[in-house]
């Protein structure tokens, strides 16, 4: 008998990319545009109708005002400008939705949406359960960890097992971490090794499997057998500091604590009452709702 499966969802991706791909000219009673909160929901029905999910949640990258990250890397993030108020007023519609169609729903403010899933799928496999991350955020590939655990990214229809990870990044899933350290992350704003990208990070964690290993043996990898390495030598030398900074920022945290962080995920079905209030504020149609109404776990 095979393990019950959680689809565990990063949702900023899915709302983010429904903001930039619908016209705004989607709006609620209120004339509020509503792209990114049709575009979100389109994607999990989508979701629901291909997979029929027992277990499911939504994480959301809420407002921090104490930011795990930013505690340790005052930098972090610091490039990416403020979500304008429309999109924020559309991420509390999201949540909103989540509710009334019987979606857990977590957010938190001090962890990332990356964080609430990796507290989550921790917790859930050690109860039994498999884990699906529904990402396209190759940060939360370190997630997949068990033999059937696997990473979804949803629009390419991509899914990678722990052999995929490691095919696709040339390290495990559990070195992730490591070759982000070492590469860095512009998107984040975490400077990495110059010169050291993923292909080079991965020779590197190929011969010595963590950020650990590498900073006890930089000495050695000038005798690795790839050009350049006499150069890579020096500069992990001279840009060792970073690393251990680097790989707090890039782990998942799997122990955090946030609201209702240990209750269960299962569908409880769509709350009709609410389902009818939020589409009458979101101007929905008739179609839309029904699709929903008729939508139940099975």
């Amino acid at each position: 008998m095979s393990n019950p499966r959680a689809y565990l969802i990063d949702s900023s991706i899915y709302i983010f990319r429904a903001w930039h791909v619908f016209d705004d000219s989607i709006t609620d009673i209120d004339g509020n545009p509503t792209n990114a909160v049709y575009g979100f929901s389109e994607f999990l029905y989508q979701l629901i109708q291909q997979k029929q999910p027992e277990y499911i949640a939504c994480a959301f990258d809420a407002h921090q005002t104490d930011s795990y990250r930013c505690s340790i890397y005052p930098e972090y993030k610091a490039n990416r400008p403020p979500a304008p108020e429309e999109l924020i007023v559309q991420f509390r519609y999201c949540r909103e939705f989540c509710r009334a169609i019987g979606i857990p729903e977590f957010g938190s403010n001090r962890y990332e949406a990356d964080d609430i899933i990796g507290t989550l799928a921790t917790r859930l496999r050690s109860e039994g359960f498999d884990i699906t991350v529904v990402s396209a955020d190759k940060d939360l590939t370190q997630l997949v960890l068990g033999e059937r655990d696997a990473w979804w990214d949803f629009a390419r229809g991509k899914v990678l097992n722990h052999k995929g990870v490691e095919k696709q990044f040339g390290v495990k899933p559990g070195q992730i971490a490591d070759m982000l350290a070492l590469a860095g992350d512009k998107v984040d704003n975490i400077p990495g090794i110059p010169g050291v990208g993923y292909k080079m990070a991965s020779n590197l964690l190929k011969k010595f499997p963590d950020i650990d290993s590498i900073l006890a043996n930089i000495e050695h990898i000038s005798s690795m057998k790839f050009r350049g390495s006499a150069r890579i030598q020096n500069l992990v030398d001279e840009h060792q500091a970073l690393l251990p900074t680097n790989k707090k920022l890039t782990t998942i945290v799997t122990d955090a604590q946030f609201e209702n962080h240990d209750q269960s995920i299962r569908w409880q079905g769509i709350n009709e009452d609410a389902v009818h209030q939020l589409f009458d504020q979101l101007n929905a149609g008739d179609s839309r709702r029904n699709r929903w109404l008729n939508l139940q776990p099975a």
